[in-house]
C-alpha cells in the first residue's frame, strides 16, 4: 500500500510522525535495527481523560516456523526489506479448538505464521529524553490456547506511562510436542517467547523504550512463563524485573512429566508412528493443520485431558530442573539469573474456580451441589490423581486432604463443600506453588520481593461462569490490569463499575511502580506501605476496593500451604511413622503403665 497524498511531515526525536489525508490516519514510522516500522495514532480514553497512544501491530520478530522447522526452535526474522506497515495484529498460533465458545466476538485467524509482537506506546514520550518502562505481555491458557488479539495495551500505557508490548509464541502440539529426543526436544514456545524478549531488548529503544527497565508480566501459563524465563541464564539482562499472575513453574498444570505419552498418540493418528524418531518427526511435519486441530480437540484421540497435554519439560536446555519440584535444587546459574531479577507475584482468591469444569468432572458448574462422599470419593481422588498417578499411598492421603478440607462444624452442607473443593484446588494448583517461588526468591535474592492476594467480586465474571461462586475467580484480574480497555462478552462493552474503574487505577499504578522502580510504592505513592515479602514475615497486600495500609497483612493460608509442600509431599514418598522394634527403654521413655529401669 503507497501513502502519497497529503502527507505532511514533522520531525521527532526518534521517530516521524505522518498524516495521509486519504485515510485520516496518522502515521509514526520508527527506524530499528531490522528495519523501518510504520505504526498509527489511536485515541483511548481512560478516567474521563483522553490519551493518544502509538500502536504498531503484527511486527514478526521471527521466522514463519513450517515444514522442518515446526517443532524446532524458530529462526530469528530477517531485516525487512522494505517498510513493514505495523498497522493489524498478527494472526493467532495454531491450537485446540476446545476454547472457541469462549473467545471474543473478534474475527481471527489460525495459522503457523503467527510470532509477531505489538508495541502500544504513549504518544506524548515524543520529544522527551527520557525513555520510557517497558512491560512485556506473556498471555495465558495453559499453554494450549491463547492469543495476543484481547489484550490491548492502550490504557496501561497511557496512565501508566509506560510502553506495553504484547507477544506470541506457538502453543499445544506445535509449542511443545517433544520426543525427548534432538528430533523434538520440546518447549519450542517458550523459546519464541525469550527470541520476542530478546527482539524487544534489542529494538525498543527505537520505540522510545529503556532496555534497562524491562518487566515481564503474564496471567496463569504466562505468569508460569515469565518464571520460566526469570529460571533461564540466556535472558541474563533482557529485563529486570516480572510480575507474575496466578502461576508458576512449580504449578502441576505448568509442565508435563511424560516427554513422549501425546507425541506417540498424535503419531499413532496420523500413521506416523515410527520405530526410527527421526522419521516419525518428518512425517509429523508434514501433517495438516487441520489434522492435528482435530486430534487434540476431540477427547476420542486421547488428547484431551487436564492438565492439558503438550506442555513445558525438562529439556537439560532451556529448563534444568525438574519443574514441580523446581524451587527445592536449582542449578547455581540458574539461581544467579533468579536472584538477579525484582520478583512481584501473587493471587486470585477463588483461583481453584478453573476445577468447576466438566475437564475436572464437574459437568454442569451452576447446578454443582456435591456431597461428603462425592468429595471424598471423587473429588479429592481426582485431585490427588492429578498430582500423584501413580502413588500408592493415596487412600491415606485422601483421609488427611478430607480432615483438612472438611468443615467439621457443618460436614455435609453441599454448599460448604463445594466451596472447600474451589479452594483445595487454589492451594494445590496456585498458592503453594506461589509461596515456593516467593521464599526462594527472597532466601538468594537481594532483588525485591513482593506478594499480593487480589480478592474483590466483580461485577460482570468474564471467565467464570458460576453465580455461586465466592472471591475473585481464576483471570478476572485481567480486566483491571488493562484498564478494562480489552474484552467483550455477548458483543457488549465490559459494563465496568466506576469502583472497578478506581481499583484498576490503583493497580495500574502498583503494576507500572513496579516496573519503574522494582517497588510498587514509588514513584507514585498510594500511602500503602506495602511491604516486601520475607520468609519469615510473609507480607502481602490485599488488593480490595478503598484500600489503605491496613490492607498490608501476613501469612495468608500459610497452615494449607504448609500441608501441601511439607506433609503431603512426604506422604506420597513414603516418608511415614512405622513400626519399630525399639522399646521404650531404649528410647529413653517409659510406657504409660509400665516401668523403666532405674
Amino acid at each position: 500500500m503507497v501513502y502519497e497524498k497529503g502527507r505532511v511531515l514533522l520531525v521527532l526525536a526518534f521517530a516521524v510522525v505522518t498524516t495521509y489525508a486519504d485515510t485520516d490516519r496518522q502515521v509514526v514510522t520508527v527506524d530499528t535495527n531490522v528495519g523501518t516500522i510504520n505504526g498509527y495514532v489511536k485515541e483511548t480514553t481512560y478516567l474521563g481523560e483522553t490519551y493518544k497512544i502509538d500502536r504498531f501491530q503484527g511486527i514478526p520478530f521471527a521466522e514463519t516456523p513450517v515444514d522442518e522447522r515446526r517443532f524446532q526452535k524458530a529462526l530469528p526474522k530477517a531485516p525487512f526489506a522494505r517498510p513493514l506497515d505495523a498497522f493489524a495484529h498478527g494472526k493467532m498460533c495454531m491450537q485446540s479448538a476446545l476454547m472457541e465458545p469462549f473467545i471474543p466476538e473478534i474475527e481471527y485467524t489460525y495459522s503457523e505464521d503467527c510470532l509477531y509482537l505489538n508495541i502500544y506506546a504513549p504518544h506524548s514520550r515524543h520529544g522527551q529524553e527520557e525513555k520510557l518502562p517497558v512491560m512485556v505481555w506473556i498471555y495465558g491458557g495453559g499453554f494450549n490456547f491463547g492469543f495476543t488479539d484481547i489484550y490491548q495495551g492502550d490504557n496501561i500505557a497511557a496512565y501508566g506511562n509506560v510502553i506495553v508490548v504484547t507477544i506470541s509464541y506457538r502453543l499445544s502440539a506445535w509449542g511443545f510436542l517433544s520426543t525427548g529426543t534432538e528430533e523434538a526436544p520440546g518447549n519450542a514456545g517458550l523459546w519464541d517467547q525469550h527470541m520476542g524478549i530478546k527482539w524487544v531488548h534489542d529494538n525498543i529503544e527505537a520505540f522510545g523504550g529503556d532496555n534497562q527497565r524491562v518487566t515481564l508480566f503474564g496471567e496463569s501459563a504466562g505468569s508460569a512463563s515469565v518464571i520460566y524465563q526469570a529460571l533461564y541464564p540466556g535472558n541474563k539482562g533482557l529485563f529486570q524485573r516480572v510480575i507474575g499472575q496466578s502461576g508458576s513453574v512449580s504449578s502441576y498444570w505448568a509442565s508435563q512429566s511424560d516427554a513422549t505419552k501425546y507425541t506417540n498418540r498424535l503419531a499413532e493418528h496420523t500413521n506416523c508412528k515410527h520405530e526410527n524418531t527421526k522419521e516419525t518427526i518428518k512425517c509429523l511435519q508434514k501433517v495438516s493443520n487441520d489434522r492435528i486441530v482435530e486430534i487434540i480437540s476431540n477427547v476420542t484421540f486421547g488428547c484431551v485431558e487436564f492438565p492439558f497435554p503438550f506442555d513445558p519439560i525438562k529439556d537439560n536446555d532451556f529448563v534444568r530442573y525438574e519443574p514441580r519440584t523446581a524451587f527445592g535444587n536449582l542449578p547455581a546459574d540458574v539461581i544467579d539469573m533468579y536472584k538477579s531479577i525484582d520478583v512481584m507475584t501473587g493471587l486470585n482468591s477463588a483461583e481453584g474456580s478453573i476445577a468447576v469444569s466438566p475437564f475436572l468432572g464437574v459437568e454442569v458448574p451452576e447446578e454443582f451441589m456435591p456431597s461428603r462422599d462425592d468429595f471424598r470419593n471423587k473429588l479429592v481422588m481426582g485431585a490427588l490423581n492429578v498430582l500423584y498417578p501413580d502413588n500408592e499411598i493415596k487412600e491415606l492421603l485422601k483421609d488427611l486432604v478430607v480432615a483438612e478440607y472438611i468443615d467439621w462444624n457443618n460436614p455435609d452442607d453441599p454448599i460448604v463443600i463445594r466451596q472447600e473443593y474451589v479452594n483445595m484446588h487454589g492451594d494445590i494448583g496456585f498458592v503453594e506453588p506461589c509461596y515456593s517461588t516467593l521464599n526462594k526468591h527472597a532466601q538468594v535474592s537481594g532483588a525485591s520481593t513482593f506478594m499480593y492476594l487480589f480478592d474483590v467480586k466483580p461485577s460482570t465474571q468474564l471467565f467464570s461462569y458460576v453465580s455461586w461462586l465466592e472471591g475473585l475467580a481464576h483471570a478476572e484480574e485481567i480486566p483491571a490490569v488493562f484498564g478494562y480497555k480489552s474484552f467483550k462478552k455477548n458483543g457488549e462493552s465490559f459494563g465496568e463499575k466506576a469502583w472497578e474503574l478506581l481499583l484498576s487505577k490503583d493497580v495500574i499504578t502498583l503494576w507500572t511502580n513496579f516496573a519503574k522502580s522494582g517497588n510498587p510504592n514509588k514513584p507514585v505513592n498510594l500511602d500503602l506501605d506495602w511491604l516486601p515479602y520475607t520468609e519469615k514475615h510473609q507480607h502481602y497486600l490485599h488488593i480490595t476496593s478503598d484500600m489503605t495500609s491496613l490492607n498490608v497483612k501476613q501469612r495468608w493460608n500459610t497452615r494449607r500451604v504448609n500441608f501441601w509442600s511439607e506433609i503431603a509431599p512426604k506422604i506420597a514418598n513414603g516418608e511415614v511413622c512405622t513400626k519399630s522394634d525399639e522399646t521404650a527403654e531404649d528410647r529413653g521413655t517409659c510406657e504409660k503403665d509400665g516401668e523403666c529401669s532405674p
